[in-house]
């Protein structure tokens, strides 16, 4: 993986308000992109370019939030640069 990647996924709760995708390679999370408010059921959440990223181990971060600033659980998934 490396270059632009397509990160699919789905996003979506009751009384949806908006997601975002962050990244964290050991320095914290950063924002991919911009949050979106729109849901997506399968299908793409954002696009990560990579290019420039060091090689290494790194986590997705999914964060669905409601109307009321409540959300559940994030969902992480480990991805690794070669």
């Amino acid at each position: 993986m490396s270059g632009a990647v397509n990160v699919i996924g789905t996003a979506t709760i009751d009384n949806f308000q908006f997601y975002k995708v962050e990244y964290n390679g050991g320095n914290g999370f950063a924002v991919i992109g911009d949050v979106v408010r729109q849901p997506v059921n399968n299908g793409p959440l954002t696009t990560w370019n990579t290019a420039g990223f060091p090689s290494g181990t790194y986590t997705l971060r999914l964060t669905v939030v409601d109307a009321t600033g409540n959300y559940p659980q994030p969902c992480d998934v480990t991805v690794v640069i070669p």
